[in-house]
Formats: C-alpha cells, sequence, structure tokens
C-alpha cells in the first residue's frame, strides 16, 4: 500500500517497536502511516501512527505529528479516539491508540446518503466530541468524513487531530504542550478545501466556530450524498465556500423535517457570529429535532404506559422547541408562543439545576437505601437517568458552564463532580451552603453559611476568600443565593433579614461584580435569583414566579413583572424556590412537595417499626418531652408556607397546634418538668421564647437578635436553670448559654470551627456536640459548664448527639444515616466505649439551617422516633416551559 510519499510503508509483520508487535498495515495519509498492533504488556490491539523518516525529518510534519499526539491525549471522551501511549522507534515517533473497528463515514457514504434519523444519531455524537475538544481550546481544523470514524457497536469517534489548534492555551498544563505550537500564521490555509469554513479559506484565525461550520458539510453530505461546496478545482470550491449558498435540498426527496434543516442551515452562514456559537448549542438543537426527540419521547412514553395521545403531544412539543431555539439563536428575543408541558421523572424533586444551554438536568432525591438526598441527572427529553455515586447528603445543586460538573453542598463542604459521574472533589468548607454559581472565568461564587457573606473560590479549589462581607448593612442577616449574570463578572444575589415584616426595606435581589465595591439594589424580594434572555426571575410571593425585563449590564428594571409559573414549591424557611433558568430562556420548576415529605414512625433497637404518630407531612425537629407523654415538632403548612411547633399527646394520640405566629416557629425544647417549651420564633427578629405547654400564658422573650445572628435552643438543663442554645453567625456557629429565668448570653463554646447539636448530659456535667474542626462532623464531649477538654465519641464521623436518660449512653447519626449507639461512663474521668450501629434512619434531609434533629430517644434507650422520609405514591413532574414570558400574565 503506498503512502503519501509515493514509497511503500515500511514496518513489517512482527517488527517490534518497544511492547508493541506490529501485525498489518490500516492505512495511510497526509499525516502518517497506521498498523494494526500488538500490545504484548497488556494483552490488546491497539493502532499505531507513525510519522516515515523522511517526514520526522521535515520540522512542519513533526511539530503537527506531535500536536496530535498531545491534543488527542489532553482529551478524554467517548467520542474522541482514545490515545494510550506515545514513543520513538529509531528515531521516528509513533502515537499508540486504540483499535477501532467499523468503517469511517466516507467509506459509509459510498454506499449513498443516511437515513434523517441516523444522521441525527451520528451528528449529536460528532456534536458531544466537538464540544468535548473546545471545552479544551482545541479547534480540530479538518472535520470530514474521513475524519469521522463509526464503529461496529454504533458509536461515533473523531481521528486525525494533525491539523488541530489550541484556541485557549491557559485551558491545558505546561506539561500538555505550549500554544506556540499550535499557532498558524495568519494567511496560512490549514484543512481540506470542501470542508473548509470561509475563514478558514481567508487564512484567518479560527475558533471554534470554524468547526460548527465543517460540521455542517460534513451533515449536508450524509444527508444527501453530496458535497455542499464543490467545484471542478481546489480553488474553484473554495470560491464556492466563500460565495456561493450550499443547495437547497429537496426535503420530501430526503424526508428531512424542516427543523433539521434549519440547523443544518445555521451551521453553515459564512459569518462565524451568525452560526451556532458552540458545539453544545449545536447539540441542543440537534436533540430537540422531529429525527431524534420524537423517537424518543415515543419510546419514553410507551415504556411508561402513559396515553396513546401523548407521544405526538409531546413531540410536537419539541418542534416548538426547535421553533423557538431558532428564532432565539437569530433574533435574540422571543416571539414564539409559550409552551409548557410535564418532564417525564422516576423521582420527585425540589433542588434542581438546569445547564446552560438547556439540555441537561441535574436534581436531588432522596436515596431508596439511605434516604440521603443523592444527585441525578438527566438530558431534557430523556428518560435516561445518571445517578452520581458519592453524592450522598447533596443540596443545591448547579452546573459549571460546559455542563462538564456539577457543584453542590453535603456535609458541610462544597464539592463538585463530573456530570457523568467520578470521583468527587471537595473545594471548600460550608456548613450549610445557600447556593452557588459557576462563571465563565473559572470562578465559583458561594454561600457556605446560613448566615454571612458570598465567596468566591477558584473552580479548582483553590483561592477562597469572602466577597460581600464588606457589602453587609445594618440589619441585614445573610448573602445568598448567587447568579452569574452573562459577561461572567457580574453576579445577582439575595441579601437580606431572616424576618418577613412589613417593615423591612432590606431584603431583596441585589447585583455584585467579582471585583467587589458597593452591591446595586434590583428589587423587593424573598426569593432566589436567576436571569435569561433580558429578564430577570424570582418569587413574588410563596407560590408565584414572575419574570420582568432587565438591563444586565445596569442591573436596572425596565418594565413589569410577568407571571410565568403557578404554585411553585418555595422553602419559607431559606427563601428559595424551586426553579431553574438556563441561557437560552428554558425554565424548569417544580411544584412537589413529595421530597420534603415525612413520617413519625417509632422503632425499637433493631430497627423494627413499633408504631407511628400521625399521618404523612412536612415535619422537622422531633423532640420528646422528658417523662415521655408529649411529642412536639414542626409542622410546615404547604399551603400557607408558614413553619409552627404542635404537640402530640402520644397517650391519647391527640395533636394541637402551640404556636400561632405569622412567622417560622421551630426548634421545640423540653423543660425538666415537661411544662414549658424553649423554640425560636422568626419575628421580629429572631426571638428565643419559652411558653408554658399548656398555652394559657402568652410566650416569654429570653432574648431578640436584630442583626446577623440567629439562635435556636437545643436543650435544657436538669435542674431548669440554663437553656443551652445554637447561635448561627457569618462563618459558623457556637454554642451559647442563656439563663432560663432570662438574663445575658454567655459563650460556652466559641472556636474557629462550627459547633452544633449542644446536649447537656442529665446530670449537668458533660457536653456532647457536634463539630467540624477536623474537617469532617464528629461527635465530641466535653465538660459543663466551663468547657476543658473534650473526647471523640464518633468513628468516621457523626452528628446528632443525644443522651440516654441515665447519661450512661450516647446516639449519634453516623454518615449515611446509620444510628450509632456508644456506651459512655462520666464517672470520675469522662470515658466511651465502642461505637454500635444500631439500624439506618432513613430520615428526611434537612430543608432549612433550623433542621437540626431528625430523630429523638425514649428515656430509657429502648425506643427512637424517627423522621422518616416517604416517597410519595404519584411523583409530581417538574414542568418545563418554552418561551416562558410570552403570553405570560401581568
Amino acid at each position: 500500500m503506498p503512502c503519501d510519499n509515493g514509497g511503500p510503508m515500511p514496518l513489517n509483520s512482527g517488527t517490534k517497536l518497544g511492547p508493541y508487535e506490529i501485525q498489518a498495515p490500516i492505512g495511510a495519509g497526509g499525516m502518517g502511516e497506521v498498523y494494526r498492533a500488538r500490545d504484548t504488556r497488556l494483552d490488546r490491539d491497539v493502532a499505531i501512527k507513525i510519522l516515515p523518516e523522511s517526514l520526522a525529518r521535515d520540522p512542519d510534519r513533526m511539530r503537527r505529528f506531535e500536536q496530535e499526539a498531545r491534543a488527542v491525549a489532553a482529551l478524554s471522551h467517548t467520542n474522541i479516539v482514545a490515545v494510550y501511549d506515545t514513543g520513538t522507534h529509531d528515531g521516528v515517533p509513533y502515537l499508540v491508540s486504540e483499535l477501532l473497528d467499523g468503517e469511517t463515514l466516507r467509506e459509509r457514504l459510498k454506499s449513498g446518503p443516511i437515513s434523517p434519523r441516523r444522521c441525527v444519531e451520528f451528528a449529536l455524537q460528532i456534536a458531544d466530541g466537538l464540544a468535548a475538544a473546545h471545552s479544551k481550546g482545541i479547534v480540530h481544523r479538518d472535520l470530514k468524513p474521513e475524519n469521522v470514524f463509526l464503529t461496529a457497536g454504533g458509536r461515533v469517534k473523531l481521528i486525525d487531530f494533525g491539523l488541530a489548534k489550541l484556541d485557549r492555551p491557559d485551558d491545558l498544563t505546561t506539561a500538555t504542550f505550549s500554544a506556540a505550537q499550535f499557532n498558524t500564521a495568519q494567511g496560512v490555509v490549514m484543512g481540506t478545501a470542501a470542508y473548509m469554513s470561509p475563514e478558514q479559506v481567508r487564512g484567518q484565525a479560527v475558533d471554534s466556530r470554524s468547526d460548527v461550520f465543517s460540521f455542517g458539510a460534513v451533515l449536508f453530505e450524509m444527508l444527501t450524498g453530496n458535497r455542499a461546496f464543490s467545484g471542478q478545482s481546489s480553488i474553484e470550491t473554495m470560491n464556492a465556500i466563500l460565495k456561493e449558498d450550499p443547495p437547497e435540498i429537496d426535503v420530501s426527496r430526503f424526508k428531512i423535517a424542516p427543523d433539521l434543516d434549519r440547523v443544518l442551515r445555521h451551521c453553515l452562514e459564512k459569518n462565524p457570529a451568525d452560526r451556532f456559537q458552540s458545539a453544545r448549542d449545536l447539540a441542543f438543537a440537534l436533540s430537540a429535532t422531529s429525527g431524534s426527540q420524537s423517537s424518543a419521547v415515543l419510546r419514553a412514553t410507551q415504556r411508561r404506559g402513559l396515553p396513546s395521545w401523548l407521544p405526538w403531544a409531546l413531540a410536537g412539543a419539541f418542534a416548538v422547541l426547535a421553533a423557538a431555539f431558532w428564532l432565539v439563536a437569530r433574533s435574540h428575543t422571543s416571539h414564539a408562543e409559550r409552551m409548557e408541558f410535564a418532564i417525564p421523572m422516576k423521582d420527585e424533586t425540589g433542588n434542581l439545576a438546569i445547564s446552560a444551554d438547556g439540555r441537561m438536568l441535574v436534581y436531588a432525591v432522596p436515596d431508596e437505601a439511605s434516604g440521603a438526598n443523592i444527585l441525578k441527572v438527566q438530558p431534557i427529553g430523556s428518560d435516561t437517568v445518571t445517578a452520581l455515586a458519592g453524592t450522598e447528603g447533596a443540596t443545591y445543586p448547579f452546573f459549571s458552564p460546559d455542563a462538564q460538573y456539577v457543584g453542590f453542598y453535603a456535609a458541610g463542604k462544597l464539592k463538585k463532580i463530573s456530570a457523568s459521574g467520578g470521583s468527587v472533589q471537595v473545594l471548600a468548607n460550608a456548613s450549610s451552603g445557600r447556593g452557588g454559581t459557576w462563571g465563565r472565568q473559572g470562578v465559583i461564587v458561594y454561600a457556605p453559611d446560613a448566615g454571612g457573606a458570598l465567596w468566591r473560590i477558584n473552580a479548582n479549589g483553590t483561592g477562597a476568600a469572602p466577597l460581600t462581607a464588606a457589602q453587609f448593612v445594618k440589619g441585614e442577616a445573610s448573602h445568598r443565593w448567587p447568579f452569574f449574570l452573562p459577561d461572567g463578572e457580574h453576579f445577582l444575589y439575595w441579601a437580606g433579614q431572616f424576618v418577613n415584616s412589613p417593615d423591612d426595606h432590606i431584603s431583596g435581589i441585589y447585583m455584585g461584580s467579582l471585583k467587589g465595591g458597593e452591591k446595586k439594589f434590583v428589587e423587593h424580594s424573598l426569593s432566589n435569583p436567576s436571569y435569561a434572555n433580558g429578564y430577570l426571575f424570582y418569587m413574588r410571593d410563596q407560590r408565584t414566579l414572575v419574570a420582568v425585563p432587565m438591563d444586565a449590564g445596569t442591573g436596572q428594571l425596565t418594565g413589569e413583572p410577568r407571571v410565568v409559573g403557578e404554585g411553585v414549591t418555595f422553602q419559607p424557611s431559606t427563601y428559595w424556590g424551586s426553579f431553574t433558568v438556563s441561557e437560552g430562556g428554558t425554565l424548569v420548576y417544580s411544584t412537589a412537595t413529595g421530597s420534603t415529605l415525612s413520617l413519625l414512625t417509632w422503632f425499637d433497637r433493631t430497627g423494627k417499626t413499633v408504631g407511628r404518630v400521625g399521618d404523612v407531612g412536612v415535619y422537622a425537629n422531633p423532640s420528646l418531652s422528658p417523662d415521655g407523654r408529649l411529642l412536639g415538632v414542626d409542622v410546615t403548612d404547604i399551603k400557607a408556607n408558614n413553619v409552627d411547633i404542635w404537640i402530640t399527646d402520644l397517650q391519647k394520640g391527640t395533636s394541637t397546634r402551640f404556636t400561632f405566629d405569622p412567622a417560622e416557629d421551630v426548634a421545640t425544647t423540653w423543660s425538666p418538668d415537661s411544662n414549658a417549651i424553649a423554640y425560636r420564633s422568626a419575628i421580629a427578629g429572631i426571638t428565643l421564647h419559652t411558653k408554658n405547654v399548656r398555652g394559657l400564658d402568652p410566650p416569654k422573650v429570653m432574648v431578640q437578635h436584630q442583626g446577623q445572628d440567629d439562635i435556636v435552643p437545643n436543650s435544657w438543663t436538669r435542674d431548669g436553670k440554663v437553656i443551652g442554645t445554637l447561635q448561627m453567625a457569618a462563618g459558623g456557629s457556637d454554642l451559647v448559654l442563656l439563663p432560663a429565668a432570662g438574663g445575658q448570653e454567655t459563650a460556652f463554646l466559641s472556636t474557629k470551627a462550627s459547633e452544633t447539636n449542644g446536649m447537656i448530659s442529665p446530670d449537668n456535667k458533660w457536653m456532647a456536640y457536634a463539630s467540624n474542626e477536623t474537617g469532617d462532623w464528629e461527635v465530641y464531649v466535653t465538660t459543663y459548664p466551663n468547657a476543658a477538654g473534650k473526647w471523640q465519641i464518633s468513628r468516621g464521623g457523626g452528628t446528632e448527639p443525644r443522651w440516654r436518660g441515665d447519661g450512661k449512653e450516647l446516639f449519634y447519626v453516623a454518615p449515611g444515616g446509620m444510628l450509632t449507639a456508644v456506651p459512655v461512663s462520666g464517672e470520675g474521668t469522662f470515658s466511651s466505649g465502642t461505637p454500635a450501629p444500631l439500624f439506618q434512619l432513613h430520615a428526611r434531609s434537612p430543608i432549612s439551617s433550623t433542621d437540626l434533629f431528625s430523630y429523638d430517644v425514649s428515656k430509657d434507650g429502648s425506643r427512637f422516633i424517627v423522621n422518616r422520609f416517604v416517597r410519595p405514591d404519584h411523583p409530581s413532574a417538574p414542568t418545563i416551559v418554552l418561551n416562558a414570558i410570552a403570553d405570560s400574565r401581568k
């Protein structure tokens, strides 16, 4: 077989290149010769590409060969050929890659055009491969049917990166390759004539949009069997690329849907600014065409046994999606008809986020095994779901700009994970995270605490620093729910008080900048903000989602709010609405409550169910009275979006509402005689109240905070003199003591770490608590009433300590939701035994920072009341809205 320099392939069967044994030639091209070989170390077949000695002496050919090796080695994607190794043999370089079984797209096209359905399947994989390369700053520059390989298993692989160009050198390490290796002088034409972009033909600098044009030329040929641009010579072909439009396609003859034809034409725009601006945008448009999505929806609905008319209705919806996409892509305004429909989903979710390109959804749902939230990723329009292992306890997920990673909070940390799964990376401490946003500059803005400033951190975990601390004003309690604006420099966020008061003139949505400076007020609100296509999205009240025109450059509102969603799930304790918006304006919101539903359930020490209390509801912080007769619990009224304390008489089986404030009342803490309750109320500031359990006397104000600090009772001493509290402020939480008769608060345990769940022992000698001082939450015991020394109780993580009535046993929740028991002794010097697992709690995941305990234990330690998660019988599917602002109500 001849090679491009006219000579025969020089390597014979049996030739050894290091551990690789040549078996047979495969082919040759301008950038090298390819052989089938055997890797004798790993006992597998591979492909080896070599640069002939005559070409290896050519510095330009050598540079391009090395360039290909390093470019492909920097990529790891299912739609890009994998590189295993590089080396030299007798001074000749070689590249070892996976051996592909199948044929090139050029060989496939010899039998004629490909069906539109198969074209879309292939095209989606090509676009995904290009998107992966572009995310690393690599532009292929030679996309053509010869460099697209179709494996026998139906997988598409991009090959031959010999002409690749590095568009963003900082995206790759210096160990990979330098920018100089990839630069091409202005005026030098690189590529294959029939598939070049106009800017390639002119010898101009190119970026990823050049590959989009080449993609369009390849797609045209796949659909028709003919080239989009042709001539008698390369010069004529390149002239056609510059001056002529591709031929019109007889869509009826080739059975090509109009929306697919529009995708094709948009790829082949002469001006790069008029094309798709990224391969991810292109892939989104392809997924919305009838050639792919209609069949996908039909299969999904047939599997679910849904009505026969629904597949066609949803197929129509996707056609509308494609049309809407085109209007937005061409004019950046939306005049299309509003369209909304449900997303097929197995689970009911509250925490959810859509990717910037509108193609992917990530959401948190309780795990079947542990009950703790885990993250799942699902392409919109598909019923394929990927569960992300290692995300137990996850809340408030958010995508990276390229949708390759997901950021989230879990176990007191800000973390990230690949959207396709893999290892979890811890980025920073975050005791009770309240939202995050990932900007195009590689910076994440996040709220690490329920009360405090926003922070910034590089996406690799370096450079953590407070961002909005200087912007706090008197009366503000928190900065949270950041959301980057399109410029990647400015962001929206919520700032304000913890109290919904008519006198509150502070709380609202503000605009900040990575450069710091004063924040700019945008709108009064008690909601997380989002932005898309010139509109600010936020919750106008606790069930209504609105959008209002906003100038993203100035933060100035330029119109009236429009209702875009009704009945949207809202958490009054955190000021968070369950909605998410993509850059293109695709809105997804949830009306579900199922992710927060639970049932108060009795268990014995073996985990056997021995009773239930009440019906399914939204509960938190179950707390047994010392005499065991009564149970206090926080109850959320879904319709009123308010939280109050209810008391159940366990002997009579009756429940009574205990608080009636139009504010959040939480965290029942019993007096030692079971006659009174201490609790936290978010009315007129953050207030700690005590009140007689018979409800005859008005509540007594023990302490009131107007600033940033939140205060929640945890325990009441056996002698009735002191209430142990948790005080949450910017940067963490501390344990504080409060005289039950009234008086000055005194700090008990205040460190650089966060402490929580402070429980005073029955003999008033010890304090059990949880702390993240090691980086992970562990349970400790220290002396009381003065903290001197400490003993670690948990092993490998723990929270929520509870004492047995006689003080001889401690219980806590280990990672994964395992209730654990530890024998302890407080006689003389404190000591503890070996932790013993009891049973899996399957508790409902915490909703707010005041959701502190998921269980309580009877005085004798024989029974446990657990706030157990309940999966709804009929999950409510999230709603997707296309053109959300069209025909919406003011």
